[in-house]
């Protein structure tokens, strides 16, 4: 706890003395004392004081001038009229001009210097609450100012109380002309037009929102949802909206608090992302030969309809199904999705696929790796022609004696490896 630094204006030296003396032993103060009105105010101008404590009727200028030369000035340095005169109008002025306390002097003093030094400590006390709560005030209001996501806050009456920058920039509309406005201004500012929107829901849950909202999070008052909305600059956007209750002193509801964020880029591309996933689709779909993509553990993880077909399986089955387990010798398969994942590309490896009823098919594998977008290796799409489709001599020379390791050495199609292609 620091000192308290007191100046005291009196006229009356001895008075001063002692009470300067009364101040600092009983109060625990540094005072300074001066004898007139003219010299407080230097000393105000040299140096801060936790407090002033002034008589009224003194010559020059009176203890009222000089309470309000300090308050015109800016300084809001607690201040107690201290006087003999004790006429109501003083009082009533004093306190107009901005005055802590009034009190006369006289009666027992040293009860009279215990409550002087009372509303020191009180107005003190008061004035440095007061300076925390402004500073945390401003605080929180340059961090709402600079939430990077459009928000607002209303009261419990529908009264916009807070509307930061990056909600003025979304609409248009400035703190200035809509803090203090009710009747669901803030809707028309967003919107273009005065009606309950999703935030109305937190203080009167029963109200009808005529909004088209796609809710993802409802929980005690707290609302997430996505909607598409034409904003004052006439374009559309997607926005994410949050909404939240506003609690005070007992958890009493005092308001709402609403955050929007434009999602419209997001959505565009998600949009396009979609899009080409129809599109990848489509072409798998449409593909002859059968085609599959097997993830780095050698789990199924897409298939077409042609998969399906050549397997005996539904793709219900077959995703997360080991692909090895559909061939009649799984290590050959495991061996080729090995290679595929070290990076190389296969062509033309002859395994046998046995399918759901038990009937052996022999394929020619096609293996080529996938990655990320930093190149990493991902898994393996691959792509399995029947034996039986393929020309009678090709097919004649492709599978009798054809094995995995011949076609692993040349990476590439095996015919004609002599002696290893003959009967």
């Amino acid at each position: 706890m620091y000192m308290k630094n007191i100046l005291l204006v009196e006229d009356e030296p001895i008075l001063l003395e002692v009470s300067k003396l009364a101040l600092e032993k009983m109060g625990g103060f540094t005072v300074t004392g001066v004898l007139s009105a003219e010299l407080a105010i230097d000393e105000i101008t040299l140096h801060n004081f936790s407090a002033i404590v002034s008589d009224y009727d003194m010559p020059g200028m009176n203890g009222l001038d000089f309470l309000k030369m300090v308050r015109e000035s800016g300084n809001d340095t607690p201040f107690i009229i201290f006087t003999g005169k004790g006429r109501e109008e003083v009082a009533i002025r004093a306190y107009e001009l901005g005055a802590n306390h009034y009190m006369q002097k006289g009666g027992d003093t040293k009860s009279l210097f215990y409550e002087i030094i009372q509303k020191i400590n009180i107005s003190v006390e008061k004035k440095e609450i007061s300076r925390e709560l402004e500073i945390s005030r401003k605080l929180y209001t340059n961090i709402f100012n600079h939430l990077p996501d459009p928000t607002f806050v209303i009261d419990n009456e529908g009264c916009v109380i807070g509307w930061n920058t990056a909600i003025e920039s979304l609409t248009g509309v400035g703190r200035e002309v809509i803090v203090g406005k009710g009747n669901y201004a803030y809707s028309e500012a967003i919107y273009g037009e005065k009606r309950p929107i999703l935030i109305d829901l937190v203080l009167n849950p029963d109200l009808s929102v005529e909004d088209d909202y796609h809710i993802t999070c409802c929980d005690d008052g707290f609302f997430t949802a996505e909607k598409r909305v034409v904003l004052h600059d006439g374009r559309k956007h997607d926005v994410w909206v949050k909404v939240s209750p506003m609690v005070g002193d007992n958890n009493n509801l005092t308001g709402a608090i609403a955050s929007l964020r434009d999602i419209t880029c997001k959505k565009e591309a998600e949009d396009k992302i979609r899009q080409a996933n129809e599109y990848n689709r489509s072409l798998i779909e449409a593909h002859i030969d059968p085609l599959v993509t097997i993830d780095g553990a050698g789990k199924i993880t897409d298939i077409n309809e042609a998969m399906e077909k050549l397997t005996g399986y539904n793709r219900v089955l077959l995703a997360g199904m080991h692909f090895f387990d559909l061939f009649t010798e799984p290590e050959k398969a495991r061996k080729a999705h090995r290679h595929v994942m070290g990076g190389t590309r296969l062509m033309d490896v002859p395994l046998q696929v046995r399918t759901a009823t038990g009937q052996e098919s022999g394929i020619l594998f096609f293996g080529s790796p996938y990655t990320n977008g930093n190149g990493a290796v991902q898994g393996v799409f691959a792509e399995l022609h029947d034996v039986l489709t393929l020309p009678g001599a090709e097919q004649e020379l492709l599978w009798h004696g054809n094995d995995l390791q011949k076609c692993l050495s040349n990476g590439r199609k095996p015919i004609p490896c002599q002696p290893y292609c003959k009967r």
